[in-house]
């Protein structure tokens, strides 16, 4: 059983199917990958922000198929991807990896994306599904500086990257695959 939820973007009502249940309560399969051990740094200040856990978390976080670069440190753009990906499984959106969001990224199902447009967008596109596309990839870190309905040489730009990055064909054109990419994550089954 689940809910719908809907969100507004101008006139386009943007419909998501979520399940109604805790995922963290959930029996895994024997096949389920389980989460590392989450061993937190000592607490010290200013708090830790490199190293080889940091590492770990990024290209678990990588592997699930959002835009990070595994440095092992914890800047700016982590920060903001920790930010999205808890937002984006209703966890608290502290930007701080901490035992719920560690664990999560290994066992959280993936999200589903809403029904993507008829048309297939491109440069000279505008309306709300650009705006639809534009948030979810820039947030997922493939950036998008003006997020603004129009689709532009910044966004298939982005678009362009995006494909590279799960093998789709380079196109710069926001076709089903690229739009369903966008959400797509490469969860443990």
């Amino acid at each position: 059983m689940g809910a719908t939820l809907s969100t507004t973007y101008g006139s386009l009502v943007v419909f998501s199917q979520i399940a109604l249940f805790d995922w963290r309560k959930c029996e895994r399969e024997e096949t389920a990958m389980p989460a590392p051990p989450f061993q937190p740094p000592e607490m010290t200040y200013p708090p830790i922000t490199s190293g080889a856990t940091v590492r770990q978390w990024q290209q678990q976080m990588k592997n699930r198929g959002w835009n990070l670069v595994p440095d092992g440190k914890y800047g700016p753009i982590s920060e903001r991807i920790c930010t999205n990906f808890q937002r984006e499984h209703r966890l608290e959106p502290d930007g701080i990896v901490g035992p719920i969001t560690w664990r999560a990224a290994w066992e959280a199902p993936s999200t589903l994306a809403p029904q993507a447009p008829a048309e297939v967008l491109h440069v000279g596109s505008y309306g709300d599904a650009v705006a639809v596309w534009e948030e979810q990839a820039d947030n997922r870190g493939w950036p998008i500086k003006h997020v603004d309905s129009s689709f532009d040489e910044e966004t298939a730009a982005a678009c362009r990257a995006l494909q590279a990055a799960y093998g789709l064909p380079v196109t710069g054109n926001v076709d089903y695959q690229t739009w369903d990419a966008a959400w797509r994550e490469a969860a443990p089954a």
